[in-house]
């Protein structure tokens, strides 16, 4: 049964998350949402899926799953492995988190019950600054010797690779984020932009937006928050709308989107909001 709801949520497209953005209302004109729920949450990572679950992480590295209620639902500890700085939660029936310290990567179920690791202590890598979820549950990472991306199984048995990215950059790149989706493979770097693949490693574009933490790819659409303002960036049509969400703070913002659910970090607290989708 799982396997079937699974298969039925993957394939559900969340267009209906960016009406008032994407399909027309102005820029200049204030994104109409209400305070839902406040989380106190003690760590800034913290992430999101499609099914507008939230996950959080303790200073004690506890993941925390929470319903779009805002009810605690699932707990995951584990004090082995250093700390918890990277959550993927692409699909929300498989999750992934990424240790670096002990170069592990842990995935999870919905109920954040292990099933399956990544060692990469054993990988000819000098180390793995980023990692990111397949969409047939391998995993991709950077390798900083041979500069280029890998997708590794959980043998550490390389299945795809790109060329030297270094040669095409014509500079050595940096990634803090990857992550696959809608067929493509997304790699950031904070100085150079958004690299833009194929699920074979071959390199196809530059995303010239830099300075970014993280992104979402929702729909075809590349969503980032950055300057105080919510961004959307249509990757076919190479146009981008923006939105002043009239966020009052002085403190570092983190803000994401599923479906109608505006989602925004300040400080130790994270406020999950709803988006009136409702076109006047």
């Amino acid at each position: 049964m799982e396997k079937l709801l699974r298969f039925n949520f993957l394939g559900i497209l969340v267009g209906g998350l960016l009406p008032l953005l994407v399909l027309g209302q102005s820029a200049s004109k204030p994104l109409d949402y209400k305070l839902l729920h406040t989380l106190e949450i003690s760590s800034p990572v913290f992430t999101t899926d499609q099914l507008r679950n939230v996950y959080t992480v303790t200073k004690t590295n506890e993941v925390i799953k929470y319903t779009p209620q805002g009810q605690i639902q699932f707990r995951y500890n584990n004090n082995t492995l250093g700390n918890l700085t990277f959550i993927d939660a692409t699909d929300p029936f498989n999750l992934l988190l990424f240790y670096p310290d002990f170069r592990r990567v842990i995935l999870l179920d919905r109920t954040l019950s292990e099933t399956g690791a990544f060692d990469l202590f054993n990988l000819d890598v000098i180390d793995v600054p980023a990692v990111g979820i397949s969409s047939d549950n391998n995993l991709w990472i950077y390798d900083d010797l041979k500069f280029n991306l890998k997708k590794i199984d959980r043998n550490g048995r390389v299945l795809q690779e790109s060329n030297n990215i270094s040669l095409v950059l014509g500079k050595t790149l940096e990634p803090n984020f990857i992550l696959e989706r809608d067929n493509g493979l997304y790699v950031n770097d904070p100085e150079i932009g958004i690299l833009v693949f194929d699920l074979f490693g071959n390199y196809s574009r530059r995303i010239d937006v830099k300075g970014l933490v993280q992104f979402q790819i929702i729909d075809e659409q590349l969503i980032y928050w950055q300057n105080g303002a919510l961004h959307v960036f249509n990757l076919k049509s190479l146009q981008t709308r923006s939105m002043d969400l009239q966020l009052s703070s002085n403190e570092e913002q983190l803000v994401r989107i599923e479906k109608d659910r505006l989602y925004v970090r300040t400080g130790p607290f994270l406020k999950i909001h709803q988006i009136n989708t409702k076109s006047e």
